[in-house]
């Protein structure tokens, strides 16, 4: 026993030592570089800016540096390079305009452990993700989506009558609203229960995602040698940890489209994006092996990846309208005057509601769910206004500080739908709509960003067209409410 485990620590050393030398060649390569980098704290030798590093994950943090330091804010750690973009203007001309050297996506150790390799958001910029991005924009662009409004409208009122029977258990009956939305869209499964085993699957894969996508969170991403040392190692936490959570990042991918399938072949699937997939291929000899795991992967990633935006975005949703009591009324006003008082929103109304238009876009910026975005991956060397990107680098879109930025909002702050409407209501072009941030950059966008700001604002709507969104009396009977800057948001991947 002694010798094997003699051998075990020579074995671990050795990798220890390959790392150290690894770290060192980043470390001299990055001081041969003759154009400087951008400005950034300096770097200690071979750990570089480990201790300048945030110790929370908050966009807020984050932001301390670009006051220091600027838009474009460098840090090596442990011998990776991070480049920090604290507007709009620098994000949208790398990412955007330079699109094709900055939409891949860092390599994620955790997410082939945990069994996330179908999680397409996370992949490389290469072919299987391209395959696998268009067979998930074939039906959830705008077009596509339309034909399932319907479902839309009946989970929001389906919501409202579950919130007003047991309002102190809104939050549930939220989640249960958007999960129980995708699984009849995506797989055509009706739920019933706050209790649905299928939604109880995806609600713990995304945990397991806020938690294992963190950047930052899991020395393994910058050191991926570490992958190999056994699970029983102390401070291999993170490896006993996948091996728990890859059950449930399978059953993510599997479970619902396997029930909707079966569904399929006893003759009873309602509508649905897996039904329209899987019967227009059994036309032409069914799906091969190949197609049908890239159907798995797109319809999983569009069943988890939106429940967890959109109820976060809800939350901001309800306590704005707490704490900012006269924005409720003038949306309420407003669908008083073009729903009435017989019947209740529909998408059809949308045009004509450009306060709760404009209320939605405001939830959007005013708390943005991916603080700091997904980040993105470099792949060269960039010049960028006279200073060089190393390629490789993971960038970082400081969301919360663009949709802060008081060039484009004054009083940021401040919940104010009006600054998105001139002054006789119309929508307001020149403003930076949250849509060209919120969602992603480039090629990278988030490609369900129709199907979650349309399930937004049927929902909210629904709610404001049929019930008052106020403070819960304390003890004594008041409701003070906290001030907006005081509103503060979870430290994690989504917020």
């Amino acid at each position: 026993m002694p010798s094997s485990f003699h051998g075990l620590d020579a074995w671990f050393v050795l990798q220890l030592a390959v790392g150290v030398v690894f770290l060192v060649a980043r470390f001299l390569r990055g001081r041969r570089r003759r154009i400087p980098l951008p400005p950034g704290p300096k770097p200690l030798p071979i750990l570089g800016n480990v201790f300048d590093l945030p110790r929370k994950v908050l966009a807020s943090e984050y932001y301390k540096l670009h006051e220091r330091y600027g838009d474009v804010v460098y840090l090596n750690v442990l011998g990776q390079s991070m480049v920090l973009l604290g507007s709009y203007e620098t994000a949208r001309e790398l990412m955007d305009k330079r699109s094709s050297n900055y939409s891949n996506r860092p390599r994620s150790i955790m997410k082939t452990l945990i069994g996330g390799d179908w999680a397409f958001v996370f992949d490389q910029y290469d072919s299987l993700w391209r395959r696998r991005r268009k067979a998930f924009h074939n039906h959830f662009g705008s077009k596509p989506i339309a034909q399932y409004e319907s479902v839309q409208e009946d989970a929001a009122r389906r919501l409202l009558q579950d919130v007003l029977a047991k309002p102190e258990l809104f939050a549930d009956y939220f989640r249960f609203a958007f999960g129980s939305t995708i699984l009849r869209v995506v797989y055509g499964i009706t739920t019933s229960s706050l209790d649905d085993e299928l939604i109880a699957v995806v609600e713990e894969a995304q945990v397991i995602s806020n938690k294992a996508y963190t950047p930052g969170k899991y020395l393994v991403e910058l050191l991926p040698f570490l992958r190999h040392i056994p699970a029983w190692v102390p401070g291999a936490q993170f490896k006993r940890d996948a091996i728990e959570w890859n059950v449930t990042m399978q059953a993510t991918r599997n479970k619902p489209f396997d029930v909707a399938v079966e569904k399929i072949r006893r003759g009873d699937a309602t509508p649905s994006i897996v039904s329209s997939i899987v019967e227009g291929a059994f036309s032409k000899g069914g799906l091969s092996p190949e197609e049908e795991s890239i159907t798995r992967d797109a319809t999983a990633m569009a069943y988890f990846g939106a429940v967890d935006t959109v109820q976060a975005t809800s939350h901001t949703f309800l306590c704005a309208m707490a704490l900012f009591p006269e924005v409720q009324k003038k949306a309420q006003s407003e669908l008083d005057t073009i729903v009435g008082s017989s019947r209740l929103p529909r998408f059809s109304d949308r045009s004509s509601l450009p306060y709760v238009n404009a209320l939605v876009y405001e939830c959007l910026r005013w708390k943005p769910t991916a603080q700091l975005g997904l980040p993105h991956r470099s792949v060269a060397d960039d010049e960028f206004n006279g200073y060089v990107i190393p390629g490789g680098s993971l960038i970082l879109p400081n969301v919360w500080a663009m949709a802060r930025d008081p060039k484009h909002y004054p009083d940021p702050d401040s919940f104010k739908p009006e600054r998105f409407l001139t002054a006789d209501g119309r929508p307001k072009e020149e403003v930076l709509h949250p849509r060209d941030y919120a969602f992603g950059f480039g090629r990278r966008i988030c490609p369900g960003n129709h199907f979650g700001e349309a399930t937004l604002f049927i929902t909210f709507a629904t709610i404001l067209h049929a019930l008052i969104v106020e403070l819960q009396p304390d003890e004594k009977g008041l409701s003070k409410a906290p001030a907006s800057e005081d509103v503060r948001m979870k430290e994690n991947f989504l917020t």
